[in-house]
């Protein structure tokens, strides 16, 4: 009973700590996420703030730097749309690489005890002893 209390505590243990890297792990795609998201909106605000004080008054020119605006309005919603498969994508290799520390965690421990287990002695085999065969009681003699 008190062994299957400890594997349900592991079990239980085990279940909390794989929940808080998922969360972490997906902090971490979330902090990516909303950088390049500012990071992308900052060029374009840059870029459109430039180009609307560059406007003249000559009708011609003014055409041309809108355009420029435009463009770089529809390269900065491309841009911005790419941003959650690049974070899905972190997010991945952030549980990846989680799972590798773990596998190469259990590398370690099973190394440690077949070196622990090798550097024991074997115990020797207990062998268990027999009665000898008790010999055939012979038919019809009684003792009384």
């Amino acid at each position: 009973m008190a062994e299957e209390e400890v594997t349900r505590e592991e079990d239980l243990r085990q279940l909390l700590t794989d929940a808080i890297e998922v969360q972490i792990a997906a902090l971490k795609a979330g902090i990516s996420f909303w950088s390049e998201w500012i990071e992308q909106t900052s060029a374009f605000v840059q870029s459109a703030s430039q180009t609307l004080a560059n406007i003249s008054a000559e009708d011609q020119q003014a055409k041309d730097v809108l355009l420029e605006l435009v463009d770089a309005g529809r390269a900065s919603v491309r841009s911005l749309t790419e941003i959650p498969r690049h974070t899905a994508t972190r997010f991945i290799e952030e549980l990846d690489r989680i799972e590798e520390k773990k596998q190469e965690a259990a590398s370690a421990a099973t190394k440690k005890t077949a070196k622990k287990a090798r550097g024991r002695t074997a115990a020797p085999k207990r062998t268990t002893k027999t009665r000898a065969a008790s010999r055939p009681r012979r038919p019809g003699r009684v003792k009384t």
